[in-house]
């Protein structure tokens, strides 16, 4: 498959193409089909089910702080069969991890200002 049969497949599958992969489409096509064909195969096993797979990249996607893997995959999980309570307990669920990283990410200046009083 060519870049131009990739991009129309993207867009018949998910209704538009990605603003990021249209971006870099428009840079280096190549990188897009790298990374189209690095994402097939990272979601090629099949232990977990797709719309549990889209539910994880999403969670990633917010504790990583991209909007576009936000949306985008909470499309895909939303495809693929999740409901939109599904969708927003992921949203939960990562935005407490995020801020337990932050809490665990704090410990030098929380200790340096306990031993700063």
């Amino acid at each position: 498959m060519d870049y131009k049969e990739l991009m129309e497949k993207i867009k018949s599958e998910n209704g538009e193409i990605p603003k990021p992969l249209e971006l870099l489409g428009q840079l280096d096509e190549g990188q897009v089909m790298r990374f189209v064909s690095e994402r097939q195969a990272a979601m090629s096993g099949t232990m977990i089910p797709p719309k549990y797979k889209a539910l994880i990249a999403m969670a990633a996607g917010i504790a990583l702080d991209s909007p576009a893997c936000i949306l985008n995959n909470a499309k895909q999980a939303k495809k693929a069969g999740a409901t939109t309570e599904e969708i927003v307990e992921t949203f939960t669920i990562a935005k407490f991890a995020k801020s337990a990283t932050a809490m665990a990410s704090s410990i030098p200046a929380l200790e340096w200002l306990v031993n700063n009083r």
